[in-house]
């Protein structure tokens, strides 16, 4: 049986309130995961305040995007850059507990709960 399509993977970037905001698009796995490091390394080059991740569209994270997203993670507190993730989706939300990740990232319901929250901060 040959395995369901994953969906198109897209990240979209935005910025608002000194915030960059890419919101992800599709399975964030090994054969997406880069796209997701080479995103955020053009958004450092603008070195915003923050950079908010919502993950609303992504059903599904494998180790890479974990990786991935652990990435992310590292460059922003290396550049002094707020990360927040938002709406993640309860699978990957359960991948991130259980290796334990779940509490390095800011997590906001929302993109606006995000912003928000990053200038409050």
């Amino acid at each position: 049986m040959i395995p369901p399509a994953s969906p198109a993977f897209d990240i979209r970037s935005r910025y608002d309130r000194e915030w960059v905001i890419l919101t992800v698009t599709g399975d964030l796995d090994r054969s997406t995961a880069e796209r997701l490091k080479t995103a955020a390394r053009t958004v450092w080059k603008v070195e915003p305040a923050g950079l908010v991740l919502d993950l609303s569209a992504v059903p599904f994270c494998d180790s890479a995007g974990l990786s991935a997203l652990v990435y992310v993670l590292r460059g922003c507190q290396a550049l002094d850059i707020g990360l927040a993730l938002a709406a993640v989706e309860p699978r990957v939300e359960r991948i991130l507990s259980l290796t334990r990740l779940l509490s390095a990232f800011d997590r906001y319901h929302s993109v606006e709960e995000a912003l928000d929250a990053g200038g409050d901060g």
